[in-house]
């Protein structure tokens, strides 16, 4: 058995004061002569004293945490998410605790059931696999938000668009067989490798194209599943570029290109999605999405503060864009492609345009 816990009563004991005495000395809220507060501390010391963390919040009424239930830490966009959001909190005194449930929907509501029981004051959601209305019902009165798809004022990633973008940009540069490998977390509203495969195939036709599905393969996250994605789609024809749901599996590319001799960006073209600070640094530095981490942690620790608060804020949506953060992993295999990507019409960058407008304009293109 381990030694019995020191009480504040046995510090005011050993310190010749009374416990709300100490009781002051450690929360500085009344003023306490200095020897007398110099003796307390002592005796804390010398008794190693813990304050009690369930007995501080029941007198407070708060536990001053926030729990946050996510399905892994692995992948770098998720730990920069986490970080971020540990910063913003801090700015209202709010620490975090961090539950991973993986894509398992059972763990994930024993989390936020768990959380919910007197553990937080707050909870964020960023399980996939849990809707925010049965976040809301899992956690009871405890306040919650579900990552962007809060129904209060919910954000708009509009990864249509993106994959449009995309797409045009990998054509412009020469490439015409794209691959991809997909996020089962990055759109929590419907399967990722479902909705690129129908855009592919309608982006192709506009061209003339045939759609190879299988040129659109599963992902995990992980940089295992990049490697075994890309193995996949270079087995079936001679394919130039491959953009990935997320950076991780990006690196996995790398890899498996660095594994069997193929040279980044000269044989085959990589992009990912996150812009994490990794991806800068790799030979050659990748050219990715950035995802716009900062301004989705401000809204979503906006949204829990007001709700911790009882406080309401005006019904909407947010849109927040996404954009191609260009680097050197993507090869030219057009001498005047990228003369046709910068070029303006009625003085509006092409990358701008709406996706589903640009191909003739495109295609009126000459090299100058």
């Amino acid at each position: 058995m381990g030694k019995q816990a020191v009480t504040i009563v046995d510090v005011a004991k050993a310190a010749g004061v009374s416990p709300s005495t100490v009781s002051h000395a450690l929360s500085g809220k009344r003023e306490i002569s200095r020897p007398v507060k110099e003796r307390i501390f002592e005796k804390i010391r010398e008794l190693d004293y813990r304050p009690s963390f369930y007995a501080q919040a029941m007198k407070s009424n708060s536990t001053g945490m926030i729990g946050v239930v996510v399905n892994e830490c692995r992948n770098p966009g998720t730990s920069l998410f986490i970080d971020s959001l540990a910063a913003e909190l801090e700015k209202y005194s709010y620490k975090i605790v961090v539950g991973l449930a993986g894509l398992n929907h059972r763990k994930g509501a024993e989390l936020l059931r768990h959380f919910s029981a007197g553990l937080v004051d707050g909870v964020f959601n960023l399980l996939p696999q849990i809707t925010p209305e049965e976040a809301q019902v899992l956690c009871g009165s405890t306040p919650v938000v579900t990552n962007i798809r809060d129904r209060s004022i919910p954000i708009r990633l509009d990864y249509d668009k993106l994959t449009w973008t995309i797409l045009h940009y990998l054509r412009d540069l020469g490439h015409r067989r794209i691959g991809y490998i997909s996020s089962p977390t990055r759109d929590p509203r419907r399967p990722d490798s479902e909705a690129t495969r129908q855009i592919m195939a309608e982006f192709l036709q506009k061209y003339g194209e045939e759609f190879d599905p299988r040129l659109v393969v599963e992902g995990d996250d992980s940089i295992e599943g990049g490697v075994s994605g890309t193995e996949q789609i270079m087995n079936h024809g001679d394919v130039t570029a491959i953009f990935a749901g997320n950076d991780q599996t990006a690196f996995g590319i790398y890899r498996w290109a660095y594994l069997n001799g193929v040279q980044i960006p000269d044989d085959l073209s990589v992009i990912g999605f996150d812009d994490v600070p990794q991806a800068a640094t790799l030979i050659p530095p990748m050219t990715t999405v950035r995802f716009p981490v900062q301004e989705i942690v401000a809204h979503t620790v906006k949204l829990l503060i007001a709700k911790l608060r009882n406080e309401t804020l005006p019904p909407g949506q947010i849109s927040l864009e996404m954009p191609l953060v260009i680097r050197n992993s993507v090869a030219d295999r057009n001498p005047c492609s990228r003369k046709s990507w910068n070029k303006t019409i009625s003085g509006k960058q092409i990358s701008t345009l709406n996706p589903r407008e640009r191909t003739s304009t495109e295609r009126s293109m000459t090299c100058q």
